[in-house]
């Protein structure tokens, strides 16, 4: 290339650092007879009277944006960036091609480009940049493309097709006035958006609104608009931009925020300990049963090494983690007790990073669950086998009465007969308690009031009562019949557990989600040792004591959607505690 191709033809300034890209486009330009001017650092000097077009690779490069307005325009922008391309349009690129892209399509942005050097007699340069950047707009971007002027209208001199799948209205009714652009913007929004256009237009930088629309078939969308001035010297002409309906991806947002606030609830409210670490170790997050797990707060757990964490956790459950796999291990504690847990372990990307999910859940209340489940069978397997003995011994006995009463009559075998019989009653009555608990039927809910049901457990035990007129008034949701029986279960240990019978107390406290009852004695209280134990089928701390009232208590609360616990009473004692949700009657 000589000086003189300089002089004759404008050169194109071609701002890149790598040679594939150099050589596509000199080629290109080549072909085009347009010679090149290879700059590979914006700092280079080059003569600008010989520029008529830039072409600048920006993939590499840094600071672009404050460099354009140094450059020769207009400006064919190469970027591999859809963020950077709005932003060098918005400084004042007339067109850009996004990398990776076809050759083809490289050498219409050049065609394209270089179109904008053919002025327009009596058009503006900035009329004709504007119409290279409405060029850029149309070809690049998704939506409605527009020109308007910036009066109370916001009369449109240009609009694209789109408007009509947008507006349901066509192009020519804005163009000739039929139909005003501002008057289908939301009433709530039209004032906000005008005055952060009229905000951007005067500070000269490109403006991004975010409004509701009311389209012709009544409906309202939520779009999202992005344009800047057109100014002739420093008279503003008109606006001009892109519009992109937003409705379907406002939606989809929406959705996920009500699933996050869904999944931050269910997390809240489990049992089972969730936490979150990064590829560091750190913990990033730990849900609620985690903090209570830990004994500590969520303040004081994100950001924390969790290998730490595990130094103050029994030896058991640092040797799972460790094991990095999904595992099922107890923890044993003074006393004989244990405790079952569930790891599961998970490695997950998150926002492309590298993580790793723990989920501890206990498995101690299901381990107990599923041993009751064994009980039930073995006493309703027990139970058959005794009632199909018990059956035709009544039935013997019976004969046997007939028989000594027809014959001569004999006061031993009388005797004899009323001892089978007795003992045979007294089995059958033992049994009956054992398959009541076994075959526990499923609750009959109806709308209770406590104060009717407690009155009536009044004329059965003596106790005192410790509730407020309004938590007495409170109705639920129960089956009257087996609350009463556990109830009146939990007040007749309380007062054979040898404290005064003054200080068994039902105490009840109403609640907006349910109500607790807590069944309280001044005994000498339940050693710590063995309150794991007393809830289970069998056990019993007392000498003619079946071990089935307070398991058949925990079988009808959990029927019932509720818990119930056994704790030290504070001043000596012991306290039974029941839950009840707030059910609604069958």
């Amino acid at each position: 290339m000589t000086a003189s191709d300089l002089h004759a033809t404008p050169a194109v300034l071609v701002v890149t650092r790598d040679p594939a890209v150099l050589d596509d486009l000199h080629s290109l330009l080549r072909a085009r007879g347009r010679p090149v001017v290879h700059i590979s650092d914006l700092a280079t000097g080059y003569d600008r009277a010989r520029i008529g077009l830039t072409i600048l690779d920006t993939c590499d490069l840094v600071g672009v944006e404050a460099a354009l307005a140094e450059l020769p325009r207009p400006i064919l922008a190469v970027t591999d960036d859809d963020s950077r391309a709005e932003a060098l349009v918005g400084a004042g690129a007339s067109d850009f091609v996004v990398l990776p892209c076809s050759r083809a399509v490289l050498s219409a942005r050049i065609a394209a480009a270089l179109r904008l050097r053919e002025r327009v007699p009596g058009h503006s340069p900035a009329l004709s940049d504007s119409q290279g950047s409405l060029q850029t707009l149309i070809a690049n971007l998704p939506g409605v493309v527009y020109r308007c002027l910036n009066d109370v209208d916001w009369t449109m001199l240009f609009v694209s097709e789109g408007c009509y799948d947008l507006t349901g209205y066509a192009p020519e009714e804005f163009t000739s006035g039929r139909v005003h652009f501002i008057g289908l913007v939301h009433h709530e929004d039209r004032d906000r958006v005008r005055a952060q256009i009229d905000q951007a237009v005067a500070e000269r930088r490109p403006f991004r609104v975010t409004y509701r629309l009311h389209t012709a078939a009544g409906a309202c969308k939520w779009l999202w608009a992005q344009g800047q001035g057109v100014f002739d010297d420093n008279n503003l002409i008109a606006l001009e931009g892109v519009i992109t309906d937003l409705s379907e991806l406002r939606q989809t947002k929406l959705e996920l925020e009500e699933r996050e606030v869904l999944l931050e609830t269910l997390l809240a409210v489990t049992e089972t300990a969730y936490i979150l670490c990064d590829e560091h170790g750190a913990v990033d997050y730990a849900n609620l049963a985690a903090q209570t797990w830990l004994k500590l707060p969520d303040s004081r757990l994100v950001g924390a090494r969790f290998a730490d964490l595990l130094t103050a956790l029994p030896n058991e459950l640092r040797e799972a983690v460790g094991r990095g796999r999904d595992s099922i291990f107890t923890v044993d504690h003074q006393g004989g007790d244990f405790e079952a847990y569930h790891l599961v372990m998970r490695n997950v990307q998150i926002s492309g990073r590298p993580h790793t999910a723990y989920a501890f859940k206990r498995l101690t209340r299901e381990l107990a669950r599923q041993e009751v489940e064994v009980w039930k069978k073995v006493i309703r397997l027990i139970a058959h086998e005794i009632n199909n003995t018990l059956a035709p011994i009544s039935s013997l006995l019976h004969s046997a009465r007939l028989i000594n009463a027809a014959e001569a009559r004999d006061a031993r075998l009388d005797r004899i007969i009323d001892t089978i019989s007795e003992r045979s009653k007294h089995l059958g009555e033992f049994l009956k308690g054992y398959t009541q608990f076994a075959r526990l039927p499923r609750p009959r809910l109806e709308s209770t009031k406590w104060r009717s049901l407690i009155d009536r457990l009044d004329e059965l035990v003596q106790f005192k009562i410790d509730a407020a007129p309004e938590d007495l008034n409170t109705v639920n949701a129960v089956d009257r019949s087996q609350i009463e029986q556990a109830l009146i279960n939990l007040l007749k240990n309380a007062v054979e557990a040898g404290g005064p019978p003054e200080e068994v107390t039902l105490r009840l406290r109403a609640h907006r989600e349910g109500d607790e009852i807590q069944v309280l004695d001044r005994g000498p209280g339940i050693p710590p040792e063995l309150l794991p134990k007393v809830l289970l089928p069998f056990y019993s701390t007392k000498r003619t004591g079946t071990g089935l009232g307070l398991p058949l208590c925990r079988e009808i609360i959990d029927a019932h959607g509720g818990n119930l616990r056994i704790e030290a009473r504070e001043g000596g004692g012991t306290a039974v505690i029941l839950w009840l949700p707030r059910l609604a009657a069958a």
